[in-house]
């Protein structure tokens, strides 16, 4: 009788596991968002800081699953998560490297184990991708 209970823990443990795993996975991404997900991104003057920024944030307002929290001229952020939920979140950040030129860090999250909808690497990749070249 012990060993079939124990076998019974083994085996949903087992599924549990595997469920859980799946979370973390990142998805098969297309040629071209696998390119702007692994590419840093950018800007490098003024003119084309303010357009990424705005594109930035029309992007957050667009696609995120809560209400902006901050927004400035180096932050842009939602509220977390509510528990348990797949809906996005994001940060977006500038980083100053000097001469007017920015590295911007796109961050999404969420706060569910099975997984976020839409998928967070994708949608970091499609803000990526709107950011630097308007495309949806």
């Amino acid at each position: 009788m012990r060993t079939k209970i124990y076998m019974e823990l083994f085996v949903w443990a087992a599924i549990a596991i595997s469920t859980i795993g799946c979370a973390g996975v990142k998805p098969q991404l297309s040629a071209e968002l696998q390119r702007e997900f692994d590419t840093p991104l950018y800007c490098e003057n003024e003119g084309e800081c303010k357009t990424m920024w705005e594109r930035a944030t029309y992007f957050v307002n667009s696609n995120a699953g809560f209400k902006l929290q901050v927004h400035n001229d180096t932050i842009i952020e939602t509220y977390n998560p509510s528990e348990s939920s797949p809906r996005l979140a994001f940060s977006i950040s500038k980083e100053p490297l000097g001469n007017g030129r920015y590295k911007i860090w796109t961050k999404a999250w969420c706060a569910n184990i099975f997984g976020c909808q839409p998928n967070q690497y994708e949608a970091i990749a499609r803000a990526k991708l709107y950011m630097r070249t308007g495309q949806k």
